[in-house]
């Protein structure tokens, strides 16, 4: 009896990741987004289509395509964090443009209050897991912006229009805190070299 053996040989291909980073496209639309709504907050400007075109298309859409970048590349953060504030942004549009189409009702403050309570509490375990990146800035990102989602449920279920305007505030420097991040991210990747600290 002739036995033949076939030997199997073990390929070891060594694969080298050249795709971008994508963490300051993630942060520039949660802050370019952030800041413009944050304005209007603030009492710059009312809420207008401005907001929701950059809700679905930077906020939405931008920090959706980071996160999903960011899973390719094995970040579970990074994918998780991104794609759920991008579909965050969506669900923020919805908000604004279902009840003009008279096919449903505008929220109540009550269950707007709901909504950006559970945002927060999400937000302070993304915080919590912020603490294990080792990066100062966007644990300061996800601070204020588990501030900015308790400040406004809070204004939405009493109606203190008060606490609206330091949560634009806190709105505003939180999303200049993405901004930061993002370019900072890509200063430093342009040089080679930490330029600005994150």
């Amino acid at each position: 009896m002739v036995e033949t053996m076939v030997e199997a040989r073990e390929i070891i291909t060594d694969i080298k990741d050249k795709t971008a980073n994508p963490t300051p496209l993630g942060f520039t639309g949660l802050g370019l987004s952030a800041v413009l709504l944050s304005l209007s907050y603030i009492g710059l400007y009312p809420v207008n289509s401005m907001i929701v075109s950059m809700a679905i298309f930077l906020g939405g859409f931008a920090q959706v395509f980071a996160g999903i970048m960011a899973w390719k590349k094995g970040s579970v953060f990074g994918g998780t964090a991104f794609c759920a504030f991008g579909l965050f942004w969506f669900s923020f549009a919805g908000l604004l443009l279902l009840p003009g189409t008279g096919l449903i009702g505008a929220p109540d403050p009550i269950s707007v209050a709901a909504y950006l309570f559970l945002w927060g509490v999400y937000t302070f375990v993304l915080l919590i897991a912020t603490l294990k990146l080792d990066s100062k800035a966007i644990m300061f990102i996800f601070l204020t912006l588990f501030l900015l989602f308790i400040l406004l449920a809070i204004v939405n279920a009493t109606g203190n229009t008060g606490l609206l305007l330091i949560a634009g505030y806190v709105g505003l420097i939180m999303g200049l805190a993405a901004l930061y991040t993002a370019l900072a991210i890509v200063l430093n990747d342009a040089y080679g070299k930490k330029v600005a600290p994150i």
